[in-house]
């Protein structure tokens, strides 16, 4: 029997895991992450642990009515990560959102260990961060200042 390829497991992990989040079941969105896994947010702090990740979006399909549908998927096996476009759509507030989550797979068990979901949505002027809270941007390479101006010309 072959075995499935790296893409292929966290393309199927995917997939189950955005029909259970749909069908508000807990138990199988909880069994598609590492237990000790994060699911950050740009708005608000991190839900920490595949339990918590699972109750929490149950919840709030039940309560709220959101479901949503795969997109587009880019899976790189070499990395075990994974980037999701999907569209949800919020029956509760008749609304529909766009945007892209980032997945990093823990390579031996191919369960997801952490996501970060980006929204198509509006700059807010006011707000001089506008990043993830609770997330590790320093320690994990990205830059966290401004860059020096460059000179006109300069590539």
């Amino acid at each position: 029997m072959v075995q499935p390829t790296p893409a292929q497991r966290m393309e199927h992990v995917i997939r189950t895991y955005i029909q259970a989040c749909n069908d508000a079941d807990a138990e199988a969105i909880a069994a598609s992450f590492c237990p000790d896994a994060v699911h950050y947010f740009p708005s608000r702090l991190k839900w920490s642990g595949a339990a918590t990740i699972g109750s929490n979006f149950a919840q709030r399909v039940r309560e709220q009515g959101h479901c949503w549908t795969v997109d587009q998927l880019l899976i790189d096996g070499d990395r075990c990560a994974a980037a999701l476009e999907w569209t949800r759509f919020d029956r509760q507030q008749a609304q529909i959102v766009r945007g892209v989550d980032w997945f990093v797979f823990e390579p031996q068990a191919w369960r997801i260990q952490e996501v970060r979901p980006y929204t198509a949505a509006p700059v807010q002027p006011d707000m001089a961060r506008q990043e993830f809270l609770d997330f590790a941007y320093a320690g994990r390479g990205y830059p966290t200042t401004f860059p020096a101006e460059q000179t006109r010309g300069e590539a």
